[in-house]
């Protein structure tokens, strides 16, 4: 934690662009990302510090590339193990693998490292570049109007206020901002509780994978962290633990030893250890007015593929940009798009990550035909969980709050093969600058600037690039956020109103 990290005082009363409630990882993201864009920012706290508790682990190839943007990459990866595998095992000594290696990105693996690390990095890095993160403030409600907001605070002395042009609420599952606003958050919780334990493991773990081990009746995550400790965690049985009981340690190793994989999943000595039920939601509404909501304020989903900062990380790139275009006099509906888009996004991250049916798959795969269906299933599932090709199509299909897992013999993740440029797709590995489009060009084409926003940048399409490119197209304007506006075919003036989300003239006000 910063040291010198401000408390708020009674009687306070702040100015600030934006205004963002809970100091997690998404809240210090977007207010990095803000910084970036040099907009002013607030981010308050209600906790005096960072929690110390593990919580989320892992960061993939897109939070990373959001990170090196930032100059934050390697600060981060020096704190985590940088792992380009997840192996599944199983009792009749079977192993699936989902490999991260070949993706297209310079950072082609995920990293673990404790979410409590990530924060300290982003808080650093937010207060150094001239952000406000105020502790030990809790949020009460906020009132808006057509010129911004006025949000009440409360400190351990009274009453704060904070006026805003917008707020976003990054307060966490039990947020208070979505509470609020009176917005929805159905879904489901599973009905088995997930132990968890961290500490030295008794056989080192590999260095370059994490691991599932599948028991008959149970699961375990194994994720190798940092100074060569572990955490083992997963729903072992079916059985459900009050949430005020405590979990001995015995208890965890005689009920991890059920799954059958004996000195594998046992520790030398215990950190810590939890139980927790897992929770799958999704907010009805991400935006009202000049309110968002984002992260786990906004979506819940399984621990499965490690996606939960990492989906965080992708709503605070989503709105940076639009804020730092709406501050700039934009009348484009950019938090409309980002509502229609994160949500979609939310919704999908649960799809990929519903690996029930897929795990009960890897059990019964006792034949070699079984096997080779169930490797052939995980197809996809790097490129789903890295967030690397992630497309916001126009009409997205109809989200569910929850999903059970797709059976093996039915994969529906793409493989990389077939990423293409079409609007609403990211491109995966472009980097794009703060605040401006980008003209991703074949080579000797030429761009009619009439048709691009201002300050839009040029540069030539990678050979990766060009296999993505649609047929018939010779270029792709993107978004600030990476994700392609338009392609554009050799007669540019034919796709002037081929978008994603906002119109073209309305993305040449956004810019």
């Amino acid at each position: 934690m910063n040291r010198n990290t401000p408390r708020a005082r009674a009687g306070d009363h702040r100015t600030t662009d934006v205004l963002v409630v809970g100091a997690g990882p998404t809240g210090l993201m977007l207010g990095c990302l803000l910084r970036h864009h040099g907009i002013e920012c607030t981010v308050i706290e209600q906790r005096d510090g960072i929690d110390p508790r593990t919580r989320a682990v892992m960061v993939h190839a897109a939070g990373l590339e959001i990170l090196d943007g930032l100059g934050l990459r390697a600060a981060v990866e020096d704190r985590g193990v940088r792992q380009t595998r997840i192996d599944f095992h199983t009792r009749h000594e079977a192993r699936f693998t989902v490999d991260f290696s070949g993706l297209d990105t310079a950072f082609p693996y995920y990293v673990n490292v404790p979410q409590p690390d990530v924060e300290a990095v982003l808080a650093d890095h937010f207060t150094a570049t001239g952000g406000r993160l105020l502790r030990g403030l809790r949020y009460t409600g906020h009132q808006e109007d057509e010129h911004g907001l006025t949000a009440e605070t409360l400190t351990d002395t009274g009453p704060h206020t904070i006026t805003a042009r917008h707020l976003v609420g990054a307060d966490g599952a039990s947020s208070a901002v979505r509470t609020a606003l009176d917005i929805g958050f159905p879904g489901i919780t599973y009905p088995m509780s997930y132990l968890l334990a961290e500490g030295t493991p008794l056989v080192p773990a590999d260095p370059d994978a994490s691991a599932m081990y599948i028991g008959p009746a149970g699961a375990v995550s194994l994720l190798p962290l940092p100074h060569g400790t572990v955490r083992i965690a997963g729903p072992v049985t079916a059985e459900s633990l009050d949430r005020d009981s405590e979990l001995s340690t015995r208890h965890f190793r005689e009920t991890v030893d059920t799954l059958g994989f004996g000195p594998a999943l046992r520790f030398e000595r215990v950190d810590r250890i939890a139980h927790y039920q897992v929770h799958e939601r999704l907010a009805e509404h991400f935006t009202r007015g000049r309110t968002v909501l984002a992260g786990d304020a906004a979506h819940l989903n399984s621990p499965a593929g490690g996606q939960a900062m990492n989906t965080g990380f992708g709503d605070a790139w989503a709105l940076a940009w639009r804020f730092a275009a709406l501050l700039d006099g934009s009348q484009a509906p950019l938090l409309a798009d980002y509502d229609r888009e994160r949500r979609a996004a939310a919704a999908e991250v649960a799809r990929t990550t519903g690996v029930l049916a897929l795990l009960d798959a890897m059990r019964r795969a006792t034949t070699e035909t079984a096997r080779n269906s169930v490797q052939e299933a995980l197809t996809g599932y790097a490129e789903a969980w890295s967030q690397l090709y992630l497309h916001y199509r126009p009409t997205p299909a109809p989200t569910t709050t929850a999903t059970a897992g797709i059976p093996p013999e039915h994969p529906v993740l793409p493989p990389r093969a077939g990423h293409r440029l079409q609007p609403g797709a990211r491109v995966p590995g472009h980097r794009p600058e703060p605040g401006r489009h980008t003209w991703l060009h074949l080579p000797g084409t030429r761009p009619d600037e009439t048709l691009l926003p201002p300050l839009t940048r040029t540069a030539e399409l990678s050979p990766a690039q060009r296999a993505w490119l649609p047929a018939g197209a010779t270029a792709v304007l993107v978004r600030p956020d990476g994700h392609v506006d338009r392609t554009v075919p050799a007669d540019t003036h034919t796709t002037a109103t081929t978008t994603a989300g906002a119109g073209a003239e309305t993305e040449k006000e956004a810019a």
